[in-house]
Parts: C-alpha cells; sequence; structure tokens
C-alpha cells in the first residue's frame, strides 16, 4: 500500500508556505535586566537630607528631637546607598548595621547614657557623611548621560559636605574642652542645628555674623570648607549643568 509523502503546506499557487521563525539572540548578549528599586534616585535622597535639616531645626537636641532624626538619617543613608547601586553585598551590610545603630542610639537616649548615646548617634552620621558620598560620586561617575538625577546626586554630595564639617566642628569642640564659637558662654554648649548653621553658612561663603569659631583649629577646618565648597561649585556642579544644558539642547536638536 502506497503512504502518502509529507509534504510542506502549499499556497493556492502552489508554493511551499514559509514557516515563521523566531530570531536567534545574539550570542554573548545578557539578557536585558531592569534597574533595581530606587536606582539613581538622587532626588529622594535630597529631600530627606532637607528634611534632616529642618528636624535639626525645629526638633534639634531634644528627648523626641534626637530619634527622630536619627531615623531620618538612617533612611538617608540606606537610599544613597540604594541609590548609587552599591554592591549587594555592601548594602546587606548597610541594610543589617544601619537599624541596628539607630535602635541602640534610640534606646541609650531614652534609658541609657547621654554621653553613649551621642557616640552612637555620631557613628550613623558618619556613616552618612562619608561613605553616602563616596557611594555618589562613584555612581555619578558612571552615569552614561547626564540628567536631572545627576544633577540633584551633585546637589546632595555638597550638602553632606557639609554635614561632614558640622561633625567635625562639633567633634574638635567635644575634644578640646572649650567652647567652639567665640560667642558661647563656658556654660552653653552649642547644638546640632548651630553646628549646621555655622557649617552651611561657611560653605557658602555667604559672611559670618552671630557665630564665629574660637580656636585656631576649628577656623582652619572652616577655611577648609569654604575652599573646597567653592571648588565643587565651580567645578563638578558648573560641569554637571554645563552637560545637562547641552544633553537637552541635543535632544531638542533630533526631536
Amino acid at each position: 500500500m502506497h503512504e502518502p509523502e509529507d509534504n510542506p503546506l502549499q499556497t493556492p499557487a502552489g508554493a511551499a508556505m514559509p514557516v515563521a521563525m523566531s530570531a536567534p539572540a545574539e550570542p554573548g548578549e545578557p539578557p536585558a535586566e531592569e534597574p533595581p528599586r530606587f536606582a539613581d534616585s538622587y532626588g529622594l535622597v535630597l529631600v530627606l537630607l532637607i528634611v534632616s535639616y529642618f528636624v535639626a531645626a525645629i526638633a534639634g537636641d531634644s528627648p523626641y528631637g534626637r530619634p527622630i532624626l536619627l531615623v531620618v538619617l538612617a533612611a538617608t543613608t540606606w537610599l544613597a546607598l540604594r541609590a548609587s547601586q552599591v554592591e549587594r553585598r555592601l548594602l546587606r551590610y548597610a541594610v543589617a548595621l544601619i537599624p541596628m545603630v539607630t535602635l541602640g542610639a534610640v534606646v541609650l537616649g531614652a534609658f541609657g547614657s547621654e554621653d553613649l548615646s551621642q557616640a552612637v548617634a555620631g557613628l550613623l552620621t558618619a556613616l552618612l557623611v562619608i561613605v553616602a558620598p563616596v557611594a555618589i560620586v562613584k555612581r555619578l561617575a558612571t552615569h552614561p548621560v547626564i540628567s536631572l538625577n545627576t544633577f540633584y546626586g551633585a546637589i546632595c554630595v555638597y550638602l553632606l559636605i557639609a554635614m561632614f564639617f558640622a561633625s567635625m566642628f562639633a567633634l574638635v569642640g567635644v575634644l578640646s574642652g572649650d567652647p567652639f564659637f567665640a560667642q558661647s558662654q563656658p556654660s552653653q554648649k552649642p547644638g546640632t542645628i548651630d553646628f549646621l548653621y555655622f557649617s552651611l553658612t561657611t560653605i557658602t561663603t555667604v559672611g559670618y555674623g552671630d557665630l564665629t569659631a574660637a580656636g585656631s583649629v576649628g577656623r582652619m577646618l572652616a577655611v577648609l570648607e569654604a575652599v573646597l565648597g567653592q571648588l565643587y561649585l565651580i567645578t563638578v556642579v558648573s560641569l554637571v549643568v554645563q552637560n545637562l544644558g547641552q544633553a537637552r539642547r541635543k535632544r531638542d536638536r533630533i526631536g
């Protein structure tokens, strides 16, 4: 018995019907991955930094103000590392360390030693003002396209520099044993907002008024901050703004 041969499907004209085949992936090309959540979200980091400044101004070193400030700083540190897309191992360490340090500082401030609470709070602040700027700068240096997120990241670093020097001013005052500000009385203890205010006044070079550094170490730190702040503005920030404008004009020409 004769069995029919397998023939391809025929069109009315008798031609073989082509079979659609999916195009193979390029060899060696990795699959497209979605960016992680909060990647390059420096606008949110900037908002949290501004919130931390206002919390320090309104609540200050009050019993309820310091825990709130610590929580805001902890959230800012985590978001800055997340936005900078640091290595997963470093991010896991930060996720484990930041809540422990924050909770420890809050508990010590409520039930323990005030000095130890300040030391733990200083550790969290140091983590923010040292690790976060390095992570942000490393990420901004690899941005393929200059965007608003790049600009926001540059401003975040500027504010973190001011916060770093505020911590240094406070540390000088603690180590020296003398009032840091020339206008302070020996019995008066400057608050967090005083050092932030002095640091922002210094880095923006708007001129001193009600607060000036009393000792030589504090004055030299103030000079260093003023020079670094101006160099940062005229180099990094101005370069980002210039490239942002060029990228926008290029998009307008293409469009």
